[in-house]
């Protein structure tokens, strides 16, 4: 009898152990824990398809292609477009406060010189941050020059994050 009953308990404590295994690669899996939801890996097509990252002052062409995905460590989903320049920088910042405007963009914040200082980690490096609701949450339109780090003086980006859960920024 002492026998059965341990084999009992050691069976529904196994089957336990293994409900909760299962569970938690669910869990990881699907987005609740860590990585991107499904949501938020549909979400990555319609950012890319969004007009204003076609939207370019006319000294400015295109680098590379068009970039979209879920970010796995932060959970959110990207999409951006890079550009070079030879215009000056104040003029490409006023051409998308205009053209984001237009664009049913609300500004959020403005820094046109956002270096970190020497040494510092880079938190925001956005000169220009807007917000817009798309499909269901808040997208966030960031302006950013690679010169603020220290690389590409002639070339700028524009990222676009949303997330379903709110883990977004510029």
């Amino acid at each position: 009898m002492k026998l059965k009953a341990a084999t009992t308990l050691i069976l529904v404590g196994a089957g336990g152990l293994a409900t909760i295994a299962a569970t938690g690669v669910w869990a990881l899996s699907s987005g609740l824990l860590y990585g991107c939801t499904t949501a938020d890996e549909e979400l990555a097509p319609t950012l890319a398809s969004l007009s204003i990252l076609d939207a370019h002052p006319s000294q400015t062409q295109p680098q590379d292609e068009r970039y979209t995905g879920c970010d796995e460590d932060d959970g959110f989903a990207y999409a951006g477009q890079s550009y070079r320049f030879t215009t000056p920088r104040a003029d490409v910042l006023a051409f998308y406060r205009q053209a984001a405007t237009e664009d049913g963009w609300r500004l959020k914040s403005a820094d046109p010189s956002p270096s970190p200082a020497p040494g510092s980690l880079a938190v925001d490096i956005s000169a220009l941050c807007f917000e817009k609701p798309v499909a269901g949450t808040t997208a966030h339109l960031a302006v950013w020059f690679p010169s603020d780090l220290g690389d590409s003086p002639d070339e700028y980006g524009l990222d676009i994050t949303a997330s379903h859960d709110g883990t977004a920024w510029c």
